[in-house]
């Protein structure tokens, strides 16, 4: 009850900040988001600040409030620990793989939550996309729920540059499904092939300037032609 407060407050808060046209954040493609009677869904979002999370889930209709992802070391007050199990975050011990977190993220997305993934791993602070990990990839495979690849640009100076009027754009990708594996692994070269592919589809979405290792304009445009098609 104390997440669903909190997370009203801000989210009406940011609204009405937007409204009065005081920050200049926008969303594009949000008729790409799987409706949410079809069950829980991965967004994939390259990650420039901290207001990253703010910003995508306040773009976003309230229906498809975020789960996340973060690092254990948020939980080790109890009081922290009460406060983010409130907003939805689930604990990742970092620097290995924690199967518990993604058991438990898995089950989640069994059970219709709409997650947020960086599949960078970390901010990048620059807004240039960094080289990707497949954890998205693999959870997708796992729970049966599609990849929503989304690219955000406009965050990087933080609250601060959205005060100063800094237009922050969310754009939202078709979403595709991760066809599960005969054996249900994913050998290394798979997982780098899918991988890259979910990375183009948000370097397709981002300035060209932003795309960092996947920006080769022939690539971009491939991934581009091929999202349109699927429409």
């Amino acid at each position: 009850m104390a997440g669903l407060f909190t997370y009203y407050f801000f989210f009406l808060l940011y609204q009405a900040l937007i409204k009065i046209g005081w920050f200049r954040w926008r969303t594009i493609g949000t008729e790409n988001l799987p409706p949410r009677v079809n069950g829980g869904m991965i967004l994939a979002v390259n990650h420039i600040s901290w207001l990253d999370i703010h910003a995508v889930g306040v773009l976003l209709p309230p229906r498809y409030r975020l789960t996340w992802l973060g690092k254990i070391e948020l939980f080790r007050h109890p009081l922290a620990n009460w406060f983010f199990r409130q907003m939805l975050v689930i604990p990742v011990k970092r620097g290995g793989r924690d199967l518990a977190a993604i058991r438990e993220a898995e089950e989640t997305l069994k059970r219709g939550a709409v997650m947020l993934i960086y599949p960078e791993g970390h901010r990048s602070g620059t807004g240039i996309l960094q080289k990707g990990h497949g954890g998205a990839i693999r959870l997708a495979m796992q729970a049966g729920v599609p990849i929503v690849p989304m690219a955000i640009f406009g965050t990087r100076r933080g609250l601060r540059g959205s005060m100063q009027r800094d237009l922050v754009t969310l754009h939202i990708g078709k979403p595709y499904f991760i066809a599960p594996t005969p054996n249900g692994k994913i050998s290394p070269a798979l997982m780098e092939t899918l991988t890259n592919e979910m990375m183009q589809r948000i370097a397709a979405m981002l300035p060209e300037a932003n795309r960092g290792i996947y920006g080769q304009p022939e690539v971009a445009q491939e991934v581009l032609e091929r999202i349109a098609g699927q429409a």
